[in-house]
């Protein structure tokens, strides 16, 4: 019987446990590289601008989302938008390390749809493009229609010293079909809002941000994954 008692109260806190981690309500968490992050502070802002910060605090953390707004959709980070943003700050033995969602030169991580289709275009694997920036190397792959508009195209190669911004002309055809660089490796991420419901606000997100001020001591980026917010309060900004 005592055996019994004991299973069933192991089995009761488990189950109070698993509870409190999934259904806190308001809640924010997220692997902060493979280590959980919970906030024990969250709060939600809204801007005369309908710009959106969610603020989340922990123990000597915080991480904070910028949106530009609390509709539902994806929004992308580290894009030249710096409405959509990140930023995580932790502190240690009395030093601050600052990381955010920067605009920053490097490889592509993510582009835009096709801002002009182009024509005369055949479809490729590693087609070659150029640009107004100083980035070199991008390929793409391409989707061709009968007519010879590009239809779709997706990173092949990333390439080398790119900025979000740039404009990207596809060679080939009539050199006409351009997109844009959305983000870069190293800094990159989205915030992904699912529900915005009585006066709250749901969703998940994850990112990539860079050392913020060129901190010596800090790591060159960090990474969360997993993220989650769920029924944050949205009140106007202070």
């Amino acid at each position: 019987m005592k055996k019994l008692f004991s299973l069933i109260v192991v089995l009761s806190m488990l189950s109070s446990c698993t509870t409190e981690v999934r259904f806190n309500n308001p809640g924010f968490q997220a692997y902060r590289d493979n280590s959980l992050f919970r906030a024990i502070d969250v709060k939600a802002y809204r801007a005369s601008n309908g710009v959106i910060t969610i603020q989340a605090m922990a123990e000597n953390e915080s991480v904070t989302l910028s949106t530009t707004s609390s509709a539902l959709g994806t929004y992308l980070l580290g894009s030249n938008n710096t409405n959509n943003r990140a930023t995580y700050t932790s502190s240690f033995d009395g030093e601050d390390y600052n990381y955010a969602t920067n605009a920053i030169h490097g490889p592509v991580s993510a582009i835009s749809s096709l801002s002009s289709t182009g024509t005369g275009y055949t479809a490729g694997s590693a087609v070659a493009t150029t640009t107004t920036g100083a980035g070199t190397g991008l390929t793409v792959i391409t989707k061709v229609n009968s007519s010879g508009v590009v239809t779709s195209v997706k990173v092949s190669s990333p390439g080398i010293n790119y900025y979000p911004g740039d404009y990207i002309t596809i060679t080939g055809g009539g050199n006409n079909a351009t997109f844009y660089v959305m983000n870069i490796v190293g800094s990159n991420g989205e915030v992904d809002i699912t529900d915005n419901a009585d006066g709250t606000i749901s969703g998940s997100f994850k990112f990539n941000a860079v050392n913020a001020d060129g901190n010596p001591n800090a790591e060159a980026n960090v990474n969360f994954q997993y993220g989650t917010f769920y029924k944050i309060p949205v009140t106007p900004a202070p």
